[in-house]
């Protein structure tokens, strides 16, 4: 049984990581939908606090696979570069989820960079290869500054207008 669950565990751990750094790929290769490598096809993309979703609209409280990849494809045309830094990951082998303590220190065109404190909880498949449910709590300061710099910069300008 102890080789099952860390085996999960191990599983758990290496998908969590690879969603996490799916944005740093999508930057390097031009292809936002790297950042959807390791989800489900039904995997819905929670944002939160409720009240940041409430203040930027167009980022969606709760997106759909297809809306989080044009959300992304349009963040991309933005950044020269962004990675994550876990800093705590706890996984729960029985309920299939795991909750992620990260940094992202992302790269706005023509803008110092910047980290964002975030906070995942992630849900995953029975065998542990796949994120099934993404929540996402973000530091809404900077998330604001980077928002504001990124529309600068041509974020989702075509929805806007």
């Amino acid at each position: 049984m102890a080789s099952l669950t860390e085996g999960l565990r191990s599983t758990i751990e290496s998908i969590a990581t690879q969603f996490l750094t799916g944005p740093s790929r999508a930057v390097e290769a031009k292809d936002p939908s790297l950042c959807l490598a390791v989800v489900t096809a039904e995997c819905p993309h929670h944002l939160r606090p409720l009240a940041f979703a409430t203040a930027n609209p167009l980022l969606k409280a709760v997106k759909s696979n297809e809306e989080h990849k044009a959300l992304m494809e349009s963040a991309l045309s933005t950044m020269e570069e962004t990675r994550a830094e876990i800093k705590e990951l706890v996984i729960d082998t029985v309920k299939r989820k795991a909750s992620v303590l990260a940094e992202h220190c992302t790269k706005i065109i023509g803008v110092e960079a910047n980290i964002l404190e975030v906070t995942w909880f992630l849900d995953f498949t029975e065998n542990g290869k796949q994120v099934s449910r993404v929540t996402v709590f973000i530091d809404t300061a900077t998330a604001t500054r980077r928002v504001a710099d990124m529309k600068k910069r041509g974020f989702m300008n075509a929805e806007l207008q």
